[in-house]
């Protein structure tokens, strides 16, 4: 017959033994070129546009605006429900060297683009650059 666990099994500590082999990101084939082709990017989770570089101590750079939604200003950055896009979202990109999204609020219509290339002279991760298009109804 199974055993079922006790409040006392639940209570007592797990003992977590880590696999014995290095981290992913350590292995050969993820050095060198690939990782610094990685640095730079959209690293910036919950909010409509963010760039970063892989590293504690990045410059970070995004986007903020002021909206318009039933006759009040509201100031768009953090992706919100409430916020109510139509849409919003990255239509393409590739996770390295460039990136496509279109956000429409209320009448207005962003576009965003990121770029990045690696070009002789260029630093560390490469240049990068972001274009905002944006087109009111009004």
């Amino acid at each position: 017959m199974p055993r079922l666990c006790s409040v006392e099994d639940a209570q007592r500590p797990r003992v977590v033994t880590p696999f014995p082999a290095p981290k992913i990101m350590d292995l050969p084939q993820f050095q060198g070129e690939h990782k610094e082709s990685l640095y730079w990017g959209t690293y910036r989770p919950q909010v409509y546009l963010g760039i970063r570089a892989r590293t504690s101590q990045s410059l970070v750079a995004g986007l903020m605006w002021i909206g318009v939604k039933d006759g009040r200003y509201f100031v768009r950055h953090v992706c919100q429900d409430s916020d109510e896009l139509s849409t919003y979202g990255w239509t393409h990109h590739n996770g390295r060297d460039f990136g496509h999204q279109v956000l429409i609020d209320h009448g207005m219509t962003l576009a965003t683009s990121f770029l990045k290339s690696k070009e002789d002279g260029s630093g560390y991760g490469g240049d990068w650059t972001v274009r905002i298009d944006v087109k009111s109804e009004k």
